[in-house]
């Protein structure tokens, strides 16, 4: 059954951060960029919060500030379908304008998926994001692939808060 889904380390230590919310523009994530070994402050965080959670696990990043980066990077796959904790890549804008977002799955509903990251309004949390956006799910090649599946929610589940975008 999808539900029992294992989760993955890196979403296990991404959900101590829930509530850590950046100070000023950007400001705050040192620990995030020293952990994901990119970027810098004033960056957008959401790729370097996620590599900062798959290197705290011991699993190689793309040490790439941008959300996209994980489509083509060499040691990331795209799965056919969602598993607990795959990389939910988003755009923003046109398909190739190299903008968007990057969160660990956690589920979704009809329209929405809601995923864990951080930046998503300024901080770290659960939150949804339109399925119209969503590029695909991508998984370490240095991981077992899981067995995936969809992971039904409702609006209210964990609390999380619609996309502002």
């Amino acid at each position: 059954m999808a539900n029992e889904q294992v989760e993955p380390k890196w979403v296990t230590n991404g959900v101590k951060d829930l509530g850590f919310h950046e100070t000023g523009k950007n400001l705050g994530i040192d620990k995030f960029i020293k952990q994901a070994h990119c970027g810098q402050l004033g960056d957008p965080w959401c790729a370097i919060w996620t590599n900062a959670k798959l290197e705290q696990s011991d699993i190689a990043g793309t040490r790439s500030a941008s959300s996209q980066s994980f489509r083509k990077h060499k040691e990331f796959v795209k799965l056919e379908k969602p598993a607990l904790g795959a990389l939910a890549v988003y755009t923003r804008g046109k398909p190739n304008s190299g903008l968007g977002h990057v969160g660990f799955y956690i589920g979704e509903t009809s329209t929405q998926v809601l995923t864990l990251g951080g930046n998503e309004s300024d901080a770290v949390r659960k939150q949804f994001e339109p399925k119209t956006r969503l590029v695909g799910y991508f998984w370490p090649k240095s991981v077992d692939l899981p067995k995936g599946g969809v992971i039904k929610v409702k609006s209210e589940d964990g609390n999380p808060v619609g996309s502002n975008a």
